[in-house]
Formats: structure tokens, C-alpha cells, sequence
């Protein structure tokens, strides 16, 4: 993960200036029946961070000056948010603070997120935990001038890891969720990709050094509470891609080597013993997440780096070895429904000023359209990213019955500029093909992870 990628729109995805867009777009719609099960968390165009179940009548957003307060929608003003205890809408004051980056906590009882506050000369950079339950939060971490990047819960729930953007690269920090603890640096490195094991103090990584050799490695490490070494080196040079990962049942790590100048996916057991390759890729930037069943991996590859547009997605069998396609359109960015039955993945239209949501049925092969939209710049650079992504959050319902995004929704299949948009929405998409419904004003979105 680059920290000028992070920061860039149109480094992230193709995505157009939405004041240069035609479009016809949807006001939130109320979907009849019951909402699917969970909870989801967004960021909303003011900024703060909202906490909600998925019908999602009365948002809490936990970051607001008066803490943790609920908050509706007024229809009269088309999805825009005011406090509940407030009837007439006053003009929004100033924010002391933007906040960003929501992420569950793997047992859903926690929500950590990053804030920056900007005063005159005075910065701060900060990571926040917030319990849900006795709507509590804490401060974990604080920088004057290291901003934060991303977040990542350990398996154990008990422990965070964000990286740091800082002058020369990126630094990967560990914190106990606890106020006034010490954190750890775990490593340093341009870019830096990395997965927790199961296994308490086990990580993953891909980076490359910042040292004068430049070495660009795979290898796995061990922390206790005194000491890291790096364990194994998995791969030494050159290798196209970025997160390894381990399957979710915990039973094997997959990465990408490069062999004889040849890139292949490669799975090994949980300790990186006894790798093999399951599948050769073309020249390319690559990507690759686990399907929760841990039986599957999805892929696929970008072949110009600095426009990271997939060639459709396969899917490979771990066992056999044996790949076949999900789809042979263009993608940005795919996502594997808890259920491992389908897949939703965010097409790239030829020479269109919008991309599109479609999912496809991993048993199947069929594949479904569920609409366009314009993203929003926090949702794109989500979705750069979407293979790191998925080590940490999740778009899916815990039913796989939807999914959720935020962004501009589209009626229509726009071919010219217009001028004008309206503020972006978060969407609960029913893989079903009826109707989205709009949750509230927002910028990026996520469900609670299945448990």
C-alpha cells in the first residue's frame, strides 16, 4: 500500500470528476420485508462515523461532539442527517476532527477508527477504539505528524495494527486495545501488505525494504512479547502483487513467488511448509482473496500496473488445481459473499463515465447486473486496495443475502457530461435484483463480519 495512492482519486481507479458526469441518480428508497442480519458501520459526508443495525432507521453516530447521539434521516432534505432531538435543521458547525476508516472488530463488539485534527500548526493523527455495548471510546495511539493509513484487527480482537505514513514509508504499528499502552512498530517498508495468522504473534508480510538493497520479499514472522525475527522467506525479487494470505479456516497461507520469471500462485500449510504452485499467472499486476470456505481462491490480473483494470476473475480450486472463469469483463475490484456462493465485482464499462455492480454465481456461472454508480474517493481507494481489504473488512452481509456500498447511484447508462451531483449514499444491494435501499448520506460502508 503506497501512501500517495491512498491519497489520489484517479491513482486508485478510473474514476471521473463527478461535476464532469451525466447521470440520473436514485434518492434513498425504502425496501419492503426484513432487513438482512448484522450491523453496519459508514462514514458520513460530514465526516464522522455512524453506527447502525441494517435497517438503519436511526443511525448512532459515535464520533459527534454529544457522544454517540442517534440520528435520522429527513426526507425533506433528501437523505441528509440531523439529530434526532433537534426537529429544525440548523447549519452544520465546523468539525474539530475527520474521522475515517471504520473496522468491526472480528467479534463485531468493537469499532476502531482513525481521526485527524488540523489546527493551525498544531496536527493530530489518532486511532480510536469504541465499544458498542457500553458506547465507550479510546484513544490508542496519537501522532503530531504520521498519518494513518489503514486499520486491522488481530484475530484475537484484542489487538490493532495500522500503518503509519511517514516520510520515507510505511511503518506497521501493533497496539493493545488499551488506553496509554505502548505500541509496537512491526516493520517498515514501501509498499507494505501483510495478514495475521490464527496463531498469536504470527504474521505475513510483502515489502519492500527501505534499506539501500531495496529487496522486495515474502516472508512470515513471529513476535513475542519480547522480541520478532523473520521466520521464513516465502520469496526474494520481484513478485507482482499484493497481499498474502491466509485461508480462513487457518490451514494455509497463499502468496504469489516468482519462479524461473514466471509468477504463481502459490499455497503452502499455515506454517509456509510444503508450497506448491496452483496456478501460472500471465505477465501483470495480480490479485488474489480466499473464498470462506477456504476450498477456492479468486484472481485475476491488471496487465498495465498504472491502470489497474482486471481482466475478468477465475476461480481456482486448492485442491485440484483446476481454474475456470467467473467472468471475462473488466473489473476493478471483487468481493466473496460469506456464503462462498457468489461473488460481486465492480465492472469497468469501455469509455464510460460510471462502473457497474454485477455478481455471478460461483456454481452457476450466472451472472446478474445490479446497477451503476460513481464512487466516492474513500470507496475508491477501498477498492484499490480490495485484497488487503479483505484480511480486514467485508462489503457482504453476514447472510450473503446483500451487500453494501457507498456512492453515487445511477438509473440510467450516462454518456456525456452534465454538471451537477448529488451528495453520495450508502446502498444495501439485494443480490436478488430488487430494489437498493438507501441508508444515509456517506462515503464508505461496511457490514459486520459473519460470525
Amino acid at each position: 500500500m503506497t501512501t500517495s495512492a491512498m491519497r489520489s482519486v484517479r491513482a486508485c481507479l478510473r474514476i471521473p470528476a463527478a461535476a464532469a458526469v451525466l447521470f440520473q441518480f436514485a434518492l434513498a428508497t425504502i425496501a419492503h420485508g426484513a432487513p438482512p442480519p448484522g450491523a453496519i458501520t459508514f462514514v458520513g459526508t460530514d465526516s464522522n462515523i455512524y453506527y447502525c443495525d441494517t435497517r438503519c432507521s436511526e443511525p448512532k453516530c459515535i464520533t459527534c461532539k454529544a457522544a454517540a447521539i442517534n440520528v435520522r434521516r429527513d426526507d425533506a432534505r433528501e437523505g441528509t442527517i440531523v439529530p434526532v432531538a433537534d426537529p429544525v435543521p440548523h447549519a452544520a458547525p465546523a468539525i474539530a476532527a475527520a474521522y475515517g476508516l471504520p473496522t468491526f472488530s472480528p467479534d463485531g463488539k468493537r469499532l476502531a477508527y482513525s481521526s485527524e485534527t488540523h489546527k493551525q500548526a498544531d496536527n493530530s493523527f489518532a486511532a480510536w477504539v469504541y465499544d458498542l455495548a457500553r458506547n465507550q471510546p479510546t484513544k490508542i495511539f496519537e501522532s503530531r505528524a504520521e498519518r494513518i493509513l489503514y486499520l486491522a484487527w488481530l484475530p484475537d480482537a484484542q489487538h490493532l495494527s495500522f500503518l503509519l505514513g511517514e516520510p520515507r514509508g510505511l511503518s506497521l504499528v501493533l497496539a493493545e486495545v488499551k488506553e496509554s499502552t505502548p505500541v509496537r512498530i512491526v516493520t517498515t517498508g514501501m509498499p507494505l501488505y501483510f495478514d495475521w495468522g490464527a496463531r498469536p504473534g504470527e504474521v505475513a508480510l510483502h515489502t519492500l525494504a527501505l534499506d539501500s538493497d531495496r529487496t522486495e520479499q515474502v516472508s512470515l514472522m513471529s513476535l513475542t512479547p519480547t522480541s520478532q525475527s523473520i521466520v521464513k522467506v516465502l520469496s526474494s525479487g520481484r513478485t507482482p502483487f499484493k497481499t498474502p494470505a491466509w485461508s480462513p479456516d487457518g490451514k494455509h497461507l497463499a502468496y504469489i513467488a516468482n519462479y524461473h520469471a514466471e509468477s504463481n500462485i502459490v499455497v503452502a500449510d499455515a506454517d509456509a511448509g510444503h508450497p506448491r504452485s496452483v496456478v501460472s499467472l500471465p505477465v501483470g499486476e495480480n490479485s488474489f482473496v480466499w473464498a470462506p470456505d477456504s476450498a477456492h481462491l479468486a484472481y485475476s490480473t491488471a496487465i498495465m500496473p498504472q491502470n489497474p483494470t482486471y481482466h475478468g476473475i477465475k476461480l481456482v480450486d486448492v485442491a485440484s488445481a483446476n481454474s475456470k472463469w467467473l467472468t471475462h469483463n473488466d473489473v476493478a475490484a471483487f468481493f466473496f459473499a460469506p456464503d462462498s456462493r457468489h461473488v460481486a465485482y465492480i465492472g469497468v464499462p469501455e469509455e464510460k463515465p460510471y462502473y457497474t455492480w454485477s455478481v455471478v454465481d460461483v456454481k452457476t456461472g450466472a451472472e446478474k447486473a445490479l446497477g451503476n454508480f460513481l464512487a466516492t474517493p474513500d470507496e475508491a481507494a477501498a477498492y484499490r486496495y480490495f485484497d488487503q481489504l479483505a484480511t480486514s473488512h467485508t462489503i457482504w452481509s453476514p447472510d450473503s443475502s446483500s451487500f453494501i456500498y457507498a456512492g453515487v447511484r445511477l438509473t440510467g447508462s450516462p454518456r456525456q457530461a452534465l454538471g451537477f451531483a448529488p451528495p453520495p449514499m450508502a446502498y444495501v444491494v439485494p443480490i436478488d435484483g430488487s430494489e437498493p435501499r438507501g441508508i444515509s448520506n456517506a462515503v464508505l460502508a461496511f457490514f459486520s463480519p459473519a460470525r
